[in-house]
């Protein structure tokens, strides 16, 4: 029997990939945190994905997270609107689709509106961690497959 053999390796800017396997036109991204892990696949096109545990935050690292006008809008709601913003940039930037911008430098709103080639999802796994996955339209088949420390031991 002759298995096709490939290999995870990093593109130029640190992104997880698969080397080596002729017929795989697909895409995964991972994220965790506190007790979580998430991965995104897809059979063709990108995907990101980011898990964020809600915890305090102070203006100053959301300002330098945030555009000003999402620093604006997450200033006047609650915390959770903060960490649904910045798992919405992770996601976009881990897309690999945005190589040339980091995360903070992502406008999510202005993305939104002028980008018709991406979707995003927000779910939430428990009430302290949003997730968000983000691909290109191309992306047709993607699913998301989460575990929490228990399911790992």
């Amino acid at each position: 029997m002759n298995k096709a053999v490939c290999h995870i390796t990093q593109d130029i800017y640190g992104r997880p990939t698969v080397a080596n396997h002729k017929h795989w036109e697909g895409d995964f991204n991972l994220s965790h945190s506190g007790d979580w892990i998430v991965l995104a696949l897809t059979t063709n096109g990108r995907v990101g994905i980011d898990v964020e545990e809600i915890k305090p935050v102070n203006k100053d690292i959301m300002r330098y997270a945030l555009s000003k006008q999402e620093f604006h809008m997450a200033l006047h709601q609650p915390l959770h609107a903060f960490y649904e913003l910045w798992t919405l940039k992770e996601a976009l930037f881990k897309t690999g689709l945005f190589p040339n911008l980091s995360p903070h430098l992502l406008d999510t709103i202005d993305i939104k509106t002028t980008r018709a080639d991406l979707s995003t999802q927000l779910l939430y796994l428990d009430q302290r961690h949003p997730v968000t996955i983000c691909w290109n339209n191309s992306s047709i088949n993607v699913k998301i497959t989460t575990l929490n420390r228990q399911q790992l031991l």
